[in-house]
């Protein structure tokens, strides 16, 4: 007798059905960010603790699938096509804890930065309320070394709780970390947590001060749509906003993506826009600052 041809696999299986993780299918990935572009993720999952983060992680890396973690989405840019690879988003609460360890606040990586600016400052710990204006989570500000003049983030972080690609967790100090202007080194790995060392002050005062870098930091950035991502980071000495108005390049627009009226430094999605259309005016941009002043821009937007 003839062995039994094995059954093929259901057309809605994944490659990771066997890790008791809820993972789902060709989930559509604008409504995950900001700009409110882009295709879908072949595969998408919201794990509930770091167990289940790990043997995800371990899967990718076994299987050779690409892996990213979002956040806020404000600074992401997700190309039209989707992504063909594992999105992880650190939503459970398990990854959104903000604990108070005096003269310290431990935040998991999915928390919202300005939860954390708040926690902080009704502790009376002081050292993080300028960034308060600052969009996005921990683990996104921690990448990018988010700041406002107030400071960043980085002068502030005494450890992080990372995982490797193995699945494994780690602590990386101080000393193994290195922030500078909107970069730091943990590109490397998955963040699931920090330590962030701060001052004693008084709570009534922070909350003044908090209150303050809010209406500023509110004053420099678009009101009244959501569909917007700041391009390029703030070169020493100046301001991206400003060598974007003295090259002339505040009128340039590709397809329906055009700079904000009244902030240069942010690109606005229009109704047709794409992927490609802000990719373009970014990259028509920063060409155009260039040419026009010498000066090489880097771009904010992470592009997928």
């Amino acid at each position: 007798m003839n062995p039994r041809p094995a059954s093929p696999a259901p057309a809605d299986s994944t490659p990771f059905d066997d890790l008791g993780v809820a993972v789902s299918s060709h989930e559509p990935l604008a409504h995950h960010t900001w700009l409110g572009l882009g295709g879908a993720a072949a595969w998408f999952c919201e794990p509930v603790d770091t167990d289940a983060l790990g043997r995800v992680v371990k899967r990718c890396t076994e299987r050779g699938i690409p892996l990213r973690v979002i956040g806020g989405g404000s600074n992401v840019l997700v190309p039209d096509a989707g992504f063909d690879g594992m999105v992880v988003r650190l939503s459970a609460p398990a990854f959104c804890r903000i604990d108070v360890a005096r003269p310290a606040i431990v935040a998991g990586s999915g928390a919202k930065l300005v939860h954390v600016v708040s926690a902080a400052v009704q502790a009376g710990l002081s050292g993080l309320e300028g960034l308060v204006d600052v969009p996005g989570t921990v683990g996104g500000a921690l990448v990018g070394n988010a700041g406002s003049h107030g400071g960043d983030i980085g002068e502030r972080v005494a450890a992080v709780t990372v995982m490797e690609a193995d699945g494994s967790t780690s602590v990386r100090d101080r000393s193994t970390l290195a922030f500078e202007a909107r970069w730091s080194n943990l590109d490397d790995c998955l963040i699931l947590s920090c330590r962030l060392e701060l001052d004693e002050e008084d709570p009534a005062i922070l909350t003044k001060r908090m209150q303050k870098q809010w209406i500023v930091g509110r004053s420099t950035q678009p009101s009244g749509t959501r569909s917007v991502a700041m391009m390029f980071k703030d070169p020493l000495g100046t301001t991206a906003e400003t060598l974007i108005t003295q090259a002339g390049a505040k009128e340039l627009r590709a397809g329906d993506a055009a700079i904000e009226a009244q902030h240069a430094n942010y690109v606005v999605a229009g109704p047709q826009c794409s992927s490609d259309d802000v990719r373009m005016l970014v990259e028509t941009v920063r060409s155009r600052v260039r040419e026009k002043l010498g000066v090489d821009l880097t771009p904010l937007i992470e592009v997928w």
